[in-house]
C-alpha cells in the first residue's frame, strides 16, 4: 500500500476515535464551541458572542467552521470538533508530501509516525479550538515559504494565504513567529539582502493578505467601536504574554518540557536527533530551517508570563521531522550516535511507569472519580510496548521497534477516547446535572448567578441570563415561583435562604463546586 495512503488511514482512526463520544465540557471548548452555536443561531458573521456577551478572546475562523459544520450534522460535540479533526488528517498530509518533496519518503513516513504517536496531538484535534486550525496553517506558510524561497517562487503564493488563514485563527502569533523564523534562518544562510526582499514579493503578499485577512478585523472593529480589538489585541495578546492569566504560570523552558512531552515516545531520541541536524545543517538546509522553528518557539515562549499547551504546538510537526530523520539513520544504520542509546530506551521505559503511577494517583485524589481507578489498565500499553520495542530493537530489526512503539501509543490514544475518558467524562457536574434539569425542571427559567459553569449554555443550547447581586437574586424569585439557578459553592452563602439546593457537584479537576437552586 502507498505510505501516504496508509498514514490518512491511521490518522483518520486516531483524529475521528469517538470524536462525539464526550460532551463539550472544558472551559475552551465550552466558549468557543458556544460561540459558534449561538453565531449561527443569530445569524451573526462579524460579531463573536458567547451568552449573549462580546467575546474578543478569538478571530472567527474556527466559529465559522463550526457554523458549517453545526448546518450540516446538528449543534452536537462531533460537530463543534469535526473540523479540529479534519484539520489533524490534512496536517499528516502536508507534512508527509513536504517532507517526501524535501527529505525523502522513508523520512516522510516516519515523521508521520512520530506525529500519529503523539497524545497531544491527538488531545488537540479531539478539541473545539482554534488551535488545531493555526498548527496546519502555521505549517502550510512554513512549508510554503521555505519551498518558495529556495525552489518554486510561485509557493509564496501560498505562503501569504496560509499566513492570513492562520491571522484569521488566533491573530498576530500567525505572523510574527513565522516573521522571526525566516529572518533567523535567511541571515544565518546568506544574510538579509536587497535580493531576499524582492524574492519575498512582499507588495503582492501584502495585497493577498490584506484582502483576505483585514475586512473581517476592520468589520468587527466597526461594529464594536473598536472593543473587540482593544480586547483581543491588549487582553488576550499582549497581557497574555507579559502578565500570568487564568493561572497558567509559565516558567523558563516550559515550552521546551512540552513539546519533549508531546513528541513522545520518539523525543527521547532528540539530543541524538539534533546533533545529527547539526552536522548536517550545511547540507540540509531544511533541517536547519525545521530546527530555528523549534528554536523560536522554545525561546520566545519561554519569556511568556501565560503558558499552555498549546502555545508551542505549531513547532510540533518540525521538532517531528528532525526525529524522523534520525529514525531513518538508524533504519538504515547510517547514525554512529547509536552507542548511548540504552539510556534513551530507559527513559522512556521509566516514563511509561512512571505516567500509569501519575494517572492512578490523580484519580485517587479526586473524590469523584476515584472509583475509575480500575480503568487504568491501558496504561500498561505503554510500558509493554516500550520494552517489547526495545527487545525488537537489540535483535537489531530496527524498523519493527518503530512500528512497535509508535503502535503502542496510538493504540493506547485509541482506548482513552473511547474507553477511559468517557468515564471521566460521566462524572462532570453539567452532564450528571442536565438529566435532572431535563427531568424535573424543564420549563423553569435559569438564570446563572454571578459566576457558572459555561458548558451549561453549548449543554442547554441557550443563553443564560446573568444576575450578579443577591438582591437582584431576591427580587427575581420574589416575582417568578418558577426559576432554576446556576452557581458555584463558594457564593451559596450571599443567596436568599428560601433557596433550595437540588444539585452539588465538583467541577473536574478544579476547586470550584457547581451547585443548582430552585425556589
Amino acid at each position: 500500500m502507498n505510505r501516504l495512503y496508509l498514514v490518512i488511514i491511521i490518522s483518520s482512526f486516531v483524529y475521528f476515535s469517538n470524536l462525539g463520544g464526550s460532551s463539550i465540557y472544558f472551559l475552551d471548548e465550552a466558549k468557543n464551541a458556544g460561540c459558534a452555536m449561538e453565531m449561527l443561531k443569530n445569524g451573526e458573521w462579524i460579531i463573536p458572542t458567547f451568552n449573549n456577551q462580546l467575546r474578543t478572546d478569538k478571530p472567527p475562523l474556527h466559529y465559522y467552521c463550526m457554523m458549517v459544520s453545526y448546518a450540516l450534522f446538528g449543534v452536537t460535540p462531533f460537530a463543534a470538533r469535526f473540523f479540529s479533526a479534519i484539520s489533524g488528517i490534512l496536517l499528516i498530509i502536508l507534512v508527509y508530501k513536504n517532507t517526501k518533496q524535501l527529505l525523502g519518503d522513508s523520512i516522510a513516513f516516519y515523521t508521520s509516525l512520530v506525529l500519529l504517536s503523539s497524545i497531544q496531538l491527538t488531545i488537540q484535534f479531539h478539541l473545539a479550538v482554534p488551535d488545531p486550525y493555526l498548527i496546519l496553517f502555521i505549517s502550510w506558510s512554513l512549508f510554503s515559504f521555505f519551498k518558495g524561497y529556495h525552489t518554486d517562487q510561485k509557493q509564496l503564493t501560498w505562503f501569504y494565504i496560509a499566513s492570513a488563514l492562520g491571522f484569521l485563527t488566533k491573530g498576530l502569533i500567525a505572523i510574527v513567529l513565522p516573521g522571526l523564523i525566516i529572518l533567523i534562518f535567511v541571515a544565518f544562510t546568506e544574510g538579509i539582502t536587497w535580493r531576499f526582499l524582492k524574492k519575498l514579493q512582499i507588495g503582492k503578499g501584502l495585497i493577498l493578505f490584506t484582502l483576505l485577512a483585514l475586512p473581517w478585523y476592520a468589520a468587527v472593529g466597526f461594529a464594536t467601536d473598536g472593543e473587540w480589538l482593544l480586547g483581543f489585541f491588549i487582553e488576550h495578546n499582549l497581557e497574555r504574554y507579559t502578565s500570568t492569566m487564568e493561572g497558567h504560570r509559565g516558567f523558563p523552558f516550559a515550552p521546551l518540557v512540552i513539546l519533549i512531552a508531546a513528541l513522545l515516545p520518539f523525543s527521547v531520541f532528540l539530543i541524538q536527533s539534533l546533533s545529527l541536524v547539526w552536522k548536517e545543517r550545511k547540507e540540509k538546509p531544511f533541517l536547519l530551517f525545521c530546527g530555528i522553528v523549534c528554536f523560536v518557539f522554545i525561546v520566545f515562549f519561554s519569556f511568556s508570563r501565560t503558558i499552555l499547551p498549546s502555545y508551542p504546538a505549531p513547532a510540533i510537526p518540525f521538532l517531528a521531522i528532525l526525529i524522523g530523520h534520525y529514525l531513518h539513520r538508524l533504519v538504515t544504520n547510517e547514525s554512529k550516535s547509536g552507542t548511548n542509546l540504552w539510556i534513551s530506551f530507559a527513559v522512556h521505559v521509566t516514563i511509561s511507569i512512571a505516567l500509569a503511577a501519575a494517572a492512578f494517583i490523580g484519580l485517587k485524589q479526586e473524590e469523584t472519580m476515584s472509583d475509575l481507578s480500575s480503568s487504568l489498565w491501558i496504561f500498561m500499553v505503554l510500558p509493554l510496548g516500550a520494552i517489547t520495542g526495545w527487545y525488537v530493537f537489540t535483535r537489531r530489526n530496527v524498523s519493527l521497534f518503530i512500528y512497535v512503539w509508535s503502535g503502542s501509543w496510538i493504540i493506547f490514544g485509541l482506548l482513552c477516547f473511547y474507553f477511559t475518558y468517557p468515564l471521566i467524562d460521566s462524572k462532570n457536574p453539567v452532564k450528571s446535572s442536565l438529566s435532572q434539569i431535563e427531568q424535573h425542571h424543564p420549563d423553569r427559567r435559569m438564570v446563572g448567578y454571578r459566576i457558572f459553569n459555561p458548558a451549561y449554555v453549548f449543554a442547554l443550547q441557550k443563553t443564560i441570563e446573568v444576575v450578579d447581586t443577591p438582591g437582584g437574586i431576591q427580587e427575581l424569585s420574589e416575582k417568578e415561583k418558577n426559576i432554576l439557578i446556576i452557581t458555584r459553592g463558594k457564593y451559596l452563602k450571599e443567596l436568599p435562604a428560601n433557596l433550595k439546593v437540588i444539585y452539588r457537584g465538583k467541577d473536574l479537576f478544579e476547586n470550584h463546586e457547581t451547585v443548582l437552586l430552585t425556589n
